[in-house]
């Protein structure tokens, strides 16, 4: 594969700490194009409490960089310098923290054990083609075995395979500070968000800090293609009866794991009532949250933003765990 092209673009995102497989494994295939050695360290079992569960991947540099995440900080430092040390030695590395581990000067808050195994210089095709799958919104598969180069000196590792799905995906329609206040937030998440606005200032100012370019609504009767997919939540935050329907028949469409739209009871009762007279059912009107958010009657765009993500967050663990 070539290693030279350009990364899709992810250049304005506001995004600050990489947790998504996704994000981490990019991280490796960034620092290999700049001639700096990786190694990627996975979290192959867990004992008791932990902050990350198995299949956590974290991303270290030779020169100490990293991406991503194992701990609440209790044991990320030390993880560091381990993959470090393998990256010189070019050996795999399984290790223990916590309850059992031969580190006995490093213990876990929490009281339990985390099993990891590190990989320096993981094999780049097997990096490319799982970005690949995830970024084309498909479920992933990453084995230890897999990730070994040729060239690493053996080690005994677990027989262990992550499985990865694809990124939550945001799809915001509306104008006026509440779309940007959930854009904004969805970003800072690491969320793939987008919006789609009829309005023009409101596409610019999102433009300003969104990975993703704002989509523009000139016509009720003509929407931009919708691909939402079974990991897309949808919310339109605008009051505009010209395009409530159209947009929520769209995405009743789709396959979007959870639709919502702002208002209040009242405004839902109404929207409800259009939507049926308009041939809606009411098995696909069910579909729809209305009023969202955890807490109702926000007030600030912010705080409202805050509470429609974390509504939209918790269906979207309570889909995966099902």
């Amino acid at each position: 594969m070539d290693f030279s092209a350009p990364l899709p673009a992810q250049t304005r995102s506001t995004q600050r700490v990489h947790e998504h497989p996704l994000d981490v494994l990019r991280f490796v295939i960034e620092q290999t194009r700049a001639n700096t050695s990786c190694a990627l360290v996975m979290i192959t079992g867990t004992d008791g409490g932990a902050v990350r569960d198995a299949g956590a991947v974290m991303a270290v540099a030779e020169t100490g960089a990293k991406s991503g995440y194992l701990s609440g900080g209790c044991i990320d430092a030390d993880i560091a310098l381990n993959a470090q040390k393998a990256i010189k030695d070019n050996a795999p590395l399984a290790l223990r923290y916590g309850r059992g581990s031969p580190f006995t000067d490093i213990k876990l808050p929490c009281g339990g054990g985390i099993d990891l195994a590190i990989i320096p210089r993981p094999d780049l095709d097997v990096i490319a083609k799982t970005i690949a799958r995830l970024e084309h919104r498909q479920h992933a598969h990453l084995a230890l075995v897999d990730l070994i180069a040729p060239s690493a000196h053996p080690s005994a590792l677990p027989d262990f395979a992550a499985h990865f799905r694809p990124k939550l995906a945001l799809r915001i329609a509306g104008i006026g500070a509440d779309p940007l206040a959930l854009l904004e937030l969805a970003e800072a998440a690491g969320i793939d968000a987008v919006l789609w606005s009829q309005d023009a200032d409101c596409r610019a100012q999102a433009e300003a800090f969104c990975a993703h370019a704002p989509i523009a609504l000139t016509t009720p009767r003509a929407l931009p293609d919708m691909r939402d997919d079974a990991h897309t939540a949808f919310i339109l935050m605008a009051h505009d009866p010209d395009w409530e329907t159209p947009l929520l028949r769209q995405a009743l469409a789709g396959s979007a794991f959870y639709i919502g739209a702002v208002g209040s009871p009242n405004t839902h009762r109404i929207r409800c009532e259009t939507l049926r007279t308009a041939g809606v059912s009411d098995s696909d009107i069910a579909r729809i949250h209305g009023p969202v958010g955890l807490v109702p009657s926000m007030r600030d765009a912010s705080m409202l933003a805050i509470s429609c993500l974390a509504e939209i967050v918790g269906h979207f663990h309570q889909k995966a765990t099902a």
